[in-house]
């Protein structure tokens, strides 16, 4: 009976590939190791940083956002780590394990972003329409109540810290159906006065600060009246108020 030998080389080189193979294999897992320390340090975020979101854009839409966030961060980063455990001990339970868990969070993740994209605009229109009542409704009045309090500080800081006045691009206007405007606003009926005679049109938290955090002028952010918040769009631009400005050079 013959017995059959590898040439040595063969036997070398089908262990240089096996060792390729797991070192890619490692890396693969590392970088999908990284991705998920990464989907969970913002879920963390969110869920810390960003918490007065949940005032103005709806309770249970943020939070279910923040949850799934978390959770599939977590589960990434878990399996990923024992993908790369197994990847290096050559352990088949580990990486079946992860592998068919990856599998899962895939078919989860594409179901997800399929219903995302296909409900888009209802859910955005239901995101804006809950972030118009609340600042009409809501912001800038009565005090004593809890909820308007959190309104008008969660208001406050969406508009400081992302720069943008209300909800829309050009938005500033929605400020004069809410009210505070009714109450603190100003009086379009009125004449023309000095700025610092005049009521607002906005609140001081649409107003641009400069670098050391200082409002750059607060009376033309408020109070201009040929342009906005005063006036329509297309009047003069106003450069120290929170809005799209299209130059039209």
């Amino acid at each position: 009976m013959e017995h059959i030998t590898y040439a040595p080389k063969e036997v070398n080189k089908a262990k240089e590939s096996l060792l390729l193979l797991k070192y890619i294999l490692f890396t693969y897992n590392l970088l999908i190791f990284m991705c998920g320390l990464v989907l969970l340090a913002v879920g963390i975020w969110m869920a810390v940083d960003r918490n007065f979101l949940t005032t103005i854009i709806g309770i249970d839409l943020y939070a279910a956002a923040v949850f799934l966030i978390l959770i599939g961060g977590g589960l990434i980063f878990i399996f990923s780590f024992i993908g790369c455990c197994g990847a290096i001990s050559e352990s088949i339970c580990l990486l079946a394990a992860f592998f068919i868990v990856l599998c899962v969070i895939s078919a989860t993740l594409f179901i997800g972003g399929f219903c995302a994209v296909a409900f888009r605009a209802q859910i955005g229109d239901k995101i804006q329409k809950t972030m118009s009542d609340t600042l009409v409704q809501y912001y800038g009045v009565e005090f004593q109540y809890e909820k308007n309090r959190l309104v008008t500080d969660a208001w406050d800081k969406t508009q400081e810290r992302l720069q943008c006045c209300a909800v829309s691009t050009n938005g500033w206007s929605l400020y004069k159906q809410s009210q505070w405007f009714k109450r603190f606003g100003s009086l379009d009926d009125q004449p023309l006065k000095y700025e610092e005679e005049s009521r607002p049109y906005v609140p001081l938290s649409c107003c641009v600060k400069d670098r050391f955090w200082r409002y750059i002028n607060q009376d033309v952010c408020q109070k201009w009246r040929i342009g906005p918040p005063g006036s329509p769009v297309d009047g003069a631009i106003n450069r120290a108020l929170y809005y799209n400005v299209s130059d039209p050079n």
